[in-house]
Order: C-alpha cells, then structure tokens, then sequence
C-alpha cells in the first residue's frame, strides 16, 4: 500500500514537471507586439482632444564647464587668444518659441489628465565674453596705446540658434500645477561677430612741430559659421495651462574655432603713403559648448478645448 502509494504520488510529480515546459513553449510571441499596438490605439485614441500650443519665452543663459572658463593672466581664452582649452563665454540671454502638439494619457492626477507632447522648438541664444576678459580689455588693454590719438575695440558676441525637435511629458501635481521633462534634439547653428581693434598714432614729429610719421593700425578677426548637433534636455512646471517656469542644459556641439586674421597698417613718412596688410588663418581643437538656460514661457492655445477637461 505504500508502495502504490509512492509510486502515484511520483507519477503525479512527473505529470505536472513534463506539462509546465510545454505551457512556457505555447506562450504567443506576438503577445509584445499586441501589447504595443494595443497602447498605441490607446494613444491615439485620445488625440480628439489633443491640444496645439505656441509658446513664446525669454530667459537668461549660463556658460558652463570650460567653455565659460579664462584665465587672462596666460591668456587663455578661446575667442580672441584662441586657446583650444578655454571658451571665455560669460552670461547672456535668449528668446525663442515652441510648438507643442498635446495628447492626453489616460494617467490622472488631482482631477486632471497627464499629456505627451510632440514638441518643435527654435531659439536665439547671444552672449558676450565673460567679465574678466571684457574688463581687461576696456580698462587694462588700453593703457598700452595711450599715446594713440584714436583706440577702438569691438569684442565679439557669439551666438546660438538651436532648431530642435522632441518629447515632452507633462504630469499633473495638483488642479492647475503640472510638471514637465523634456528631450530635444536638432541642429545648432553657431556664429560669432568680429573682433576688431583700431588705434593711430600721430606723435612722431620733428623738433619744429612738423609731422615726421603717424600710422594707423586695423586688426579684424572674422570667425567661421559653424552647424553642430544640438541637444536639450530640460524640466519645468506648467501654471494652468499657460505660464511655464523651466530650466533647460543645452548641449550645443563640439565645432571648433576657425578664424581668418587680417591686419593692416598705413604709415606716412614725410607724406608718402605705405600699406601692409598680412592674413593670418587659424584652425583650433573643439570645445564642448554647455549652455545652462532659465526660461519663462507664455502658452497660447492655438486650438479649441471644448473637448478637454481641465485643459
């Protein structure tokens, strides 16, 4: 009896070990693919009350990592210097707008629906150099030409016009507060203005007072236009639907710094003209450009919302 017993008992254990590979073997393998079907009908679903927004923003920018560093006793700078291993940008601001295309998820939170939303953004960014460098060239670099009867110096500005596309998700944290991540990527068109330096020197006379020689000198350093991938990454809330405070890191290339120097010099001696003009074209390594941005943006529904609630 107990032998029978045991041996049913082991037949039984055996039956269920041999049936469970089978069940696993007969699973649909294109359960995933239902799967990601089934959420993308869901989505769609809900794009009758989907909403198209323009955005319009302002804010202030803050170079980081070495492309704001400079260190003016060696320097150090990219913009002027042409140092490969510093970018000298200081603190600017920037404008721009969005395109944000809006579908409700059927996440809700505090009465109020979460949203995914198909974004197309576009940005002017400006800066100048950083505040040592454009100290020490408006009060220290002009007492080198003291003698000169004129002394004239622009400092380049370098700007940014990221166009970037991406996602955003926004979630509800209370009635009238979401709160939003996004993701962006694009083109980043870059462009620097000139730097140029002029100064003249009229104090070379003769023991009678008449001109013996003066000159003239004209440095010009042109910079070359440069296109990058541009990436965003930013987080942020959105106030009723229409006022959002966000900071975004802007990741805006490794182009490097191409330049075309031109100097030239016109003497007079004793009223006869001369004029010498040297090029010189300067080539540097890439400098990572990360631009922190602080943005308040205005929201303008572009599209009816009798079909949504609390949107």
């Amino acid at each position: 009896m107990f032998r029978y017993s045991y041996r049913k008992t082991l037949s039984i254990v055996q039956h269920s070990t041999d049936t469970h590979p089978a069940t696993s073997v007969r699973l649909n393998p294109r359960a995933p693919l239902r799967a990601s079907l089934l959420l993308l009908l869901l989505i769609l679903s809900q794009t009758a009350s989907a909403q198209l927004y323009l955005g319009l923003r302002g804010g202030v920018t803050l170079p980081k990592g070495t492309y704001a560093e400079s260190r003016m006793s060696d320097n150090e700078w990219m913009f002027t210097e042409g140092h490969q291993h510093k970018g000298g940008a200081g603190r600017g601001w920037n404008a721009g707008l969005d395109i944000a295309y809006a579908i409700p998820l059927p996440i809700s939170n505090a009465g109020s629906s979460s949203a995914i939303e198909l974004l197309l953004s576009a940005d002017f960014m400006q800066s100048g150099l950083s505040r040592d460098i454009s100290d020490y060239y408006e009060f220290s670099y002009p007492h080198r030409y003291d003698r000169c009867s004129l002394y004239e110096m622009q400092l380049p500005r370098i700007r940014h016009i990221p166009i970037l596309a991406g996602i955003r998700f926004d979630y509800p944290l209370t009635s009238g507060i979401k709160l939003y991540a996004e993701a962006l990527a694009g083109i980043n068109l870059r462009r620097i203005t000139d730097w140029s330096l002029t100064f003249a020197d009229n104090s070379y006379t003769q023991s009678d007072g008449q001109t013996f020689a003066q000159y003239a000198n004209t440095d010009i350093r042109r910079y070359a236009p440069a296109n990058t991938l541009g990436l965003r990454f930013g987080v942020g809330i959105i106030a009723k639907e229409r006022l959002t405070l966000g900071a975004t890191l802007n990741h805006l290339g490794n182009a490097p710094l191409i330049w075309d120097r031109t100097t030239t010099t016109a003497y007079s001696i004793y009223g006869q003209p001369i004029q010498n003009t040297t090029t010189q074209h300067v080539a540097y390594t890439p400098l990572k450009t990360l631009i922190l941005a602080v943005n308040l943006s205005y929201r303008l529904p572009l599209t009816s919302s009798r079909h949504i609630q609390d949107w």
